[in-house]
């Protein structure tokens, strides 16, 4: 059995080798190899948490977040191999210092993957712009657009929040200025109540819609009252006595002197002007101009209010106050009237008397007096005595002056005035005529 085994041993082993390679190449006509491409496949980044955890965010740059695949294998192993059999992954960990982590090719079937000559991906790297993750509260501004009808105006606009955050990278935050609302008030005449939606402006007022920002919350419910507009004026009075040796020189006003309004018409309808108290105003022991600053909305209507916001409800009240002054007049003997002289009498305001008047006011009216204004005169007929009878001869008499009311006689004048009685036909006197 040995020689038999022996026998021509080198043409048994390259028959059995030859036999060998036969088979192969037999099967490999029956199951050939080849390549199979898979495209866009995701690449799955893991343990992310390294990055949150360092309050850092992050975008996949130069599309490498997905690669394609191409897998060398016998034909009927590429036939049982899908996309879900792929696992492409970047893990985190490995995050180099130019941001870019390895890329690793696997397959989820451990049959399949033993029986795979190759798999190889299109990149080695994902690569990452990682940026630090900042948050910042916005007020919510609501903007109205359009124009109301003439004669109302918006009221105090509400929102259901004024605040929102926004969160992302710290380059794309920077972008924003404004959180905004917009409001149409084309044609409106009635209260307005809407869903908005919020959003974001750069500095120029274009809106900002990078996909990596999140906002806290997307719409705000916004109420926008309309009203009604009138415009009434202002009235005021003046309290208190003015320091002694001064007075009221009858200028004062109110500014502004008429104001505009708003509310529901049924509200302002009745309203025909805002009454301000005399104790805004009060003078007492002034010696000069008093002003006063007044707040005007303490004094509005219940459902009333000031239009626009440019005003806002301080009016100015003003009362001048001057000093009292006098002004001497020199009255000639010439031009005092006497009055009321009986038939048959004779009266005549003696001469080179030194008659002065002493008149007292505010300078602008005293410089109106003059003595031929004033129309010095005298009455005879209250020379008679108790009895009636007016007496012959030289007597004082008062000597009287058509004033303005807004001056004031400091003392009286008195001058000499002689009486003569002429004698009648019967050469009689007529001492009580």
């Amino acid at each position: 059995m040995k020689n038999k085994l022996l026998h021509n041993l080198g043409l048994k082993i390259m028959a059995v080798f030859f036999a060998a390679v036969v088979w192969m190449i037999a099967g490999s006509f029956n199951d050939p190899l080849r390549d199979s491409t898979f495209y866009n496949v995701p690449v799955q980044l893991v343990n992310m948490g390294i990055l949150t955890r360092q309050e850092k965010t992050y975008e996949v740059l130069n599309n490498t977040g997905t690669v394609r695949i191409t897998v060398m294998a016998a034909s009927s192993v590429l036939e049982d191999l899908t996309r879900e059999n792929l696992v492409v992954r970047a893990d985190c960990a490995q995050i180099t210092a130019d941001n870019t982590i390895p890329i690793e090719v696997s397959i989820n079937d451990s049959v399949l993957e033993n029986s795979i000559k190759s798999i190889q991906a299109d990149k080695q790297f994902v690569q990452l712009d990682v940026e630090d993750f900042r948050s910042r509260q916005l007020t919510i501004n609501v903007v109205k657009t359009g124009t109301l009808p003439e004669g109302y105006i918006t009221g105090r606009t509400v929102t259901e929040t004024n605040m929102m955050s926004i969160s992302g990278p710290e380059s794309a935050l920077e972008k924003i200025r404004r959180a905004v609302v917009e409001v149409s008030m084309d044609n409106v005449t009635s209260d307005v109540e809407i869903i908005a939606q919020i959003r974001l402006l750069d500095e120029d007022g274009v809106e900002v819609t990078d996909s990596s920002i999140r906002k806290s919350i997307e719409n705000v419910k916004v109420t926008v009252p309309i009203l009604f507009t009138k415009e009434v004026p202002l009235s005021y009075e003046i309290s208190g006595t003015v320091a002694e040796g001064y007075a009221l020189n009858g200028v004062s006003s109110v500014e502004p002197s008429t104001i505009l309004i708003a509310g529901k018409e049924s509200d302002i309808s009745a309203v025909e002007g805002i009454e301000i108290p005399a104790s805004e105003l009060d003078v007492t022991d002034a010696s000069g101009t008093v002003t006063e600053t007044v707040d005007i909305r303490r004094y509005l209507p219940d459902g009333v209010t000031l239009a626009g916001n440019v005003f806002d409800g301080r009016v100015k009240l003003t009362a001048e106050v001057e000093a009292i002054r006098r002004k001497t007049l020199n009255i000639p003997t010439d031009i005092i009237q006497v009055l009321n002289i009986p038939e048959g009498w004779l009266g005549e305001i003696l001469d080179d008397q030194n008659l002065r008047l002493v008149v007292s006011g505010l300078q602008a009216d005293l410089n109106g007096i003059t003595v031929e204004g004033i129309t010095p005169h005298t009455n005879v007929a209250a020379l008679r005595d108790e009895n009636g009878v007016l007496s012959q001869g030289e007597q004082q008499t008062e000597i009287l002056f058509v004033l303005p009311g807004t001056v004031r006689q400091e003392e009286k004048v008195r001058a000499t005035i002689r009486l003569i009685q002429l004698q009648t036909d019967a050469g009689e006197e007529n001492a009580g005529e």
